[in-house]
């Protein structure tokens, strides 16, 4: 099961994709069939935490999670950012994807952008269920957002990791979270460890923006608005929530809904007053980018493949030459390799995508080589391609090599760049021992053991070997914020980091290439890790055209 969704199921049955917004991605989960949902999540998450609504509601209604500006994989706008332009920004998601009308759930953040859509553009709008309006005493000062939204600075120690993650644990414990005296106790339960995990790796990729947009809900007045609300509105709140306690500022009369203190009741409660105002309109079907006949130069969205949906980065689209298919170093993800997919695409259309298991790319079953095989496959229909080059960045050499045994009409060629060619003891060795268990504790020690790992990889080869004679003389790749995108990427599906490191590290690549009938090229840059392997190999080092 992956930690961004509490019931493996859904995997299996939602589509994710991207809409342009004035030149910036908007991200978006999408669920079930029926009327359109419109969801939208607190600070600092992503739509990710609507999961579990998701799934359930999805036997009813379409679904739509949004990722705000600023969260998640939704890139912020240019300028200051408040809720009317949040607003904004989510009406023209809906009419980007064809979504006439919805009916509009908005959690904290979320609920008062969903405020500002009801009464801006009711048309759209078939009723309004808030989870907690932000509804304050008094405007926040300057000051006070400073104080409670800090800057998070990558340290070369990965002690903001863990900050993130107590960050986040505090808030359900204290409100305001840097308020911690008996006064300002949190009336909740603790989240459990998974839920507490995905909300610190949402903070942490969120880290450069996560304050622009948190603050515009507490400059946001939202009660002068009340009343202006003309679609069925219902004012949801629970016990335990942190916005419980502001029920009685409500306007007389205001529709207030008080919601069971147990999450699973809740939303079938919440589920029920959904089913008063269905939205109207046509809801339409889902489409991806790469779907479209004409493509544009270059494009991010996502590919439906019999394994899920994978993310994937296309370049140089429109140019002439044999298409590149850009497999990422695994464990990994792409979003690792921009720069170096960028400089591939000068000369041809190249296309990256995150295998299954890794970053943004879920699957409801355990990732696996022949799963991976099945998806560049997927990937390589979509196009229409009958022939491509195959790219394999260190740790993906098997996978090209058994692809191209297997589809040798389909590869023009294989490009490998530093690949793990690994002695029968080596390869024993490392499956034994490479990778370590990053599996989310309460203590939020595997956040540090993940990060001194990828330090130590960058110091030593191999890397558990910290002696003199095993230090690497290649510069170390160990800036702070170079180590926390690796992180980050890494730590979206870290149930999976350490089996896929056995299963790469397992095969003989020696024996592969003896067998092979594809051409196949070498390159080595010194700083990747298993640049030492592969310099027997090597037809030339990376030019400068490909080194990262």
């Amino acid at each position: 099961m992956t930690l961004w969704e509490m019931h493996p199921r859904a995997s299996a049955s939602a589509v994710r994709g991207f809409v342009t917004v004035d030149g910036r991605r908007l991200h978006y989960i999408r669920q079930g069939n029926g009327p359109a949902i419109v969801m939208l999540h607190a600070s600092p998450c992503s739509a990710k935490v609507m999961s579990d609504l998701q799934l359930r509601w999805g036997a009813e209604f379409t679904t739509f999670a949004f990722d705000l500006p600023g969260f998640g994989l939704s890139q912020p706008p240019d300028g200051d950012i408040t809720i009317p332009v949040l607003a904004e920004i989510i009406i023209a998601g809906m009419r980007a994807l064809g979504i006439e009308q919805a009916a509009l759930y908005g959690r904290h953040t979320g609920a008062s952008v969903c405020l500002e859509m009801a009464v801006n553009h009711p048309a759209m709008v078939s009723m309004l269920l808030t989870d907690g309006l932000p509804i304050f005493a008094a405007p926040y000062t300057d000051e006070r957002l400073a104080q409670y939204l800090p800057p998070i600075e990558p340290r070369w120690d990965g002690g903001h990791l863990t900050w993130a993650y107590f960050r986040y644990r505090e808030q359900h414990m204290f409100w305001p979270w840097d308020y911690s005296v008996l006064e300002h106790r949190a009336d909740a339960d603790l989240p459990d460890v998974q839920f507490l995990h995905r909300g610190a790796v949402e903070l942490l990729e969120a880290a450069d923006t996560y304050a622009q947009t948190y603050q515009a809900a507490f400059r946001y007045e939202t009660l002068p608005l009340v009343d202006e609300v003309d679609v069925p509105v219902f004012w949801g709140n629970r016990p335990g929530d942190s916005q419980f306690k502001t029920i009685p500022r409500y306007p007389a009369g205001a529709p207030i809904h008080v919601m069971d203190r147990d999450p699973e009741i809740a939303l079938e409660q919440e589920l029920e007053l959904l089913r008063l105002h269905k939205a109207a309109g046509v809801v339409p079907d889902y489409f991806s980018g790469f779907e479209a006949s004409a493509l544009p130069m270059s494009l991010e969205d996502y590919i439906v493949t019999r394994h899920g949906c994978v993310r994937v980065i296309g370049a140089g689209l429109q140019r002439d030459g044999v298409p590149l298919i850009f497999l990422h170093d695994l464990p990994g993800g792409i979003d690792l390799h921009r720069e170096e997919i960028e400089r591939l695409a000068e000369d041809r259309p190249v296309v990256a995508f995150e295998l299954a298991g890794n970053g943004e790319s879920f699957v409801a079953s355990a990732p696996s080589h022949a799963i991976w095989l099945e998806q560049i496959e997927d990937v390589r229909a979509t196009f229409g391609w009958g022939e491509v080059a195959l790219y394999a960045h260190g740790t993906s050499a098997a996978l090209a090599l058994d692809f191209a045994g297997r589809h040798a009409d389909q590869v023009r060629e294989i490009i490998m760049r530093s690949p793990p060619v690994l002695s029968a003891d080596e390869r024993a060795l490392f499956s034994a021992q490479y990778a370590p268990d990053i599996t989310p504790s309460e203590d939020g020690g595997y956040l540090l053991r993940l990060w001194h790992h990828l330090r130590d990889q960058e110091l030593w080869y191999p890397h558990f070997r910290r002696d003199h004679a095993s230090r690497r003389t290649a510069p170390p790749r160990i800036d702070p914020a170079w180590l926390t995108r690796r992180a980050v990427t890494l730590l979206k599906q870290p149930e999976h980091y350490a089996p896929i490191w056995q299963a790469v590290l397992g095969h003989d690549l020696g024996a592969a290439l003896g067998g092979i009938s594809v051409p196949v090229r070498v390159i080595v840059d010194p700083s990747d890790i298993f640049a030492g392997t592969a310099a027997g190999l090597a037809s030339g080092s990376v030019p400068a055209a490909v080194s990262e």
